[in-house]
């Protein structure tokens, strides 16, 4: 359907394109210095306003026949051309010379001969021009056209795109929470078997580190990158917990680079890592078991290593079904796609899971935002 703009271009147009063709005929008139008599006078009258009026007849053909294949499209229009021509020609017979006549009393009738090849010249020259008509008509519906097109598959494309980061976001929750249920089990469970030991100032440090831990994940938005500093200190009050379990079975160590801090990971993503080593390292163990988180920058990557001296073999790969290794790979897959790798081990003592992504900065990603 047309709008207002595409209207006023076409009406413009078509007065434009009979002015044009009603000047034409009074070219030879200005060669031969002569001033415009009456057939001029009543060609203004009959084409030009014939023509103005039945190219809308045209246009209104191209708009009915949008929908048909290119070239009937353009058969049809040829044949409405030739019938708007015809017509035009006709009345310039019928009324012009009357008028012709009428304006200028002294001037001779024209003989039928030369009327029929004036009127045969005039259906020629205005089926073309109604073709003409037709044809720039054609294009401007095509144009108008694609640039639907465009604007329905940029609309569709924005759609499509807005329900994907819909889906990850919403991939990305349900990763993320589906952690705090397992790492909630095991520090109740832990908090009772002090209970029922009676080891109850354990019980009651162990609950109140638990509360600082998820007030500090839980106000945080699942879908957000956060700060590396910030991922350490949620690390750092979930080993306090497991520190209150484990006392000095339990050591640690990190290694980060003072402007790593600043650098963009996953929220919640390094706790599952940690907490494999404490399920199936430290817990598994009566000596001193070693954690060791180190993050680096490699080229454009950030590389986060999290490495136990446990026993060979203790913590599960990837494909072994582990829920904490699993659940990162999917998250980093779901944010990074194959930019993103984890790579899991079994050392000669203990295990070591090393995260890569791509490094983007505090400071960067704000700019981007």
């Amino acid at each position: 359907m047309s709008n207002r703009s595409d209207l006023r271009q076409i009406a413009l147009l078509t007065v434009v394109l009979w002015t044009v063709d009603v000047a034409l005929f009074f070219v030879p008139s200005a060669i031969a210095g002569a001033a415009p008599g009456a057939a001029a006078t009543a060609r203004i009258v009959v084409i030009g306003l014939g023509g103005i009026v039945l190219s809308g007849a045209v246009y209104a053909t191209v708009c009915a026949l949008a929908h048909w294949r290119p070239v009937a499209r353009y058969i049809a229009v040829i044949t409405v051309a030739i019938i708007c021509g015809g017509l035009v020609a006709g009345s310039d017979l019928m009324f012009q010379e009357p008028l012709r006549l009428a304006l200028s009393p002294s001037a001779s009738p024209l003989s039928e001969q030369m009327l029929l090849i004036h009127g045969l010249t005039n259906w020629i020259g205005l089926a073309w021009i109604f073709g003409l008509a037709g044809l720039i008509f054609l294009l401007l519906q095509s144009n108008r056209i694609v640039r639907q097109r465009d604007h329905d598959l940029a609309a569709a494309h924005a759609a499509a795109l807005q329900a994907q980061n819909a889906a990850t976001a919403a991939r990305l929750a349900a990763l993320r929470y589906q952690l705090n249920p397992h790492f909630l089990f095991n520090t109740l469970n832990a908090v009772s078997s002090a209970v029922v030991n009676l080891r109850i100032n354990e019980a009651e440090t162990m609950l109140a580190r638990l509360a600082e831990f998820l007030r500090i994940t839980l106000a945080a938005d699942p879908e957000a990158m956060v700060a590396l500093e910030e991922e350490l200190e949620t690390l750092h009050a979930y080993l306090a917990i497991e520190g209150e379990r484990f006392r000095e079975r339990l050591g640690v160590r990190f290694i980060c680079p003072p402007h790593l801090l600043h650098a963009q990971v996953p929220s919640f993503l390094l706790q599952p890592l940690v907490e494999n080593s404490i399920k199936h390292a430290v817990a598994r163990t009566t000596r001193t078991v070693t954690l060791r988180l180190e993050a680096r920058q490699e080229n454009d990557d950030l590389v986060i290593v999290v490495e136990d001296d446990g026993e060979a073999g203790a913590s599960p790969a990837p494909q072994g079904g582990g829920v904490g290794i699993r659940n990162v790979c999917q998250r980093l897959e779901a944010l990074y796609g194959p930019r993103a790798r984890v790579e899991a081990a079994a050392l000669t003592t203990g295990y070591r899971v090393v995260i890569t992504m791509p490094l983007q900065m505090q400071r960067d990603a704000a700019m981007a935002a």
